[in-house]
């Protein structure tokens, strides 16, 4: 469980952050879906309840800000640094160097706009629908997605943080994850439902993993932007079927 404990102090605000052995962020890989099941059932319960059950829009609203502030943006930076590397048109040390440059550019800006403005649209059809069920798996949907990006690229890694997790891509730590994500996502939706989000939160990373290919790296940047864009293409595969 330590793997657990970690993940969720690392990318989450949930428990208090603290340093991690390079072995205990490798075995974090395997528990994102775990991490995504709990910050999904924290951020959704209040809604279920009746917070704002008469504006589904706020509601909305509020569960991506909750989600921002509970994971600190790290997601959303990742994937703004990704698509101003992706948007320059750049290749090899270039590109990397304007994917780690902290400042943003304009198609890191319009990235977060379009992902954050898509997210409360198709959020507020889940919670107008009164799915929260599926409204809390796309957390869990959105790291399935990281984990199984980091597995198909695990040769391609970049020094850094995001190389520690990557290691932790085993076909082993795979297999768990793949398992907390399938266990919770039968629970919570039907199978057709599940089988959409999942396939739909993939599509993103098939994506990514081209690039990476392409500029011969993956770092956290890019897991980070699997997580957000899985979320947000799991909200489409939901009403693909629905």
């Amino acid at each position: 469980m330590r793997g657990f404990f970690t993940a969720l102090a690392f990318l989450t605000r949930l428990v208090p952050a603290r340093l991690g052995k390079p072995e205990d962020l490798a075995a974090a890989m395997a528990w994102l879906p775990a991490v995504g099941l709990v910050l999904g059932g924290l951020l959704v319960v209040p809604l279920a309840l009746g917070l704002f059950s008469a504006t589904p829009w706020v509601q909305a609203w509020l569960l991506v800000i909750a989600n921002l502030w509970a994971t600190r943006g790290l997601h959303l930076d990742g994937l703004a640094d990704v698509a101003d590397g992706w948007g320059s048109g750049a290749d090899g040390q270039r590109f990397w160097e304007i994917v780690k440059d902290s400042r943003l550019g304009a198609f890191g800006a319009m990235g977060l706009l379009l992902t954050l403005t898509g997210q409360i649209v198709l959020l507020h059809e889940l919670l107008a629908r009164q799915s929260f069920a599926a409204a809390a798996f796309i957390f869990v949907a959105g790291r399935l997605a990281a984990v199984l990006l980091a597995m198909s690229a695990r040769e391609l890694p970049r020094p850094g943080l995001g190389q520690l997790f990557v290691a932790g891509a085993t076909p082993r730590g795979v297999l768990l994850a793949v398992g907390m994500t399938l266990v919770p996502g039968l629970i919570l939706v039907s199978p057709l439902t599940l089988l959409a989000m999942l396939a739909t939160a993939l599509v993103p990373s098939v994506a990514l993993r081209g690039l990476a290919r392409r500029q011969s790296g993956l770092n956290g940047d890019f897991l980070g932007a699997a997580i957000v864009l899985g979320e947000t293409a799991a909200c489409l595969g939901w009403l693909l079927v629905n």
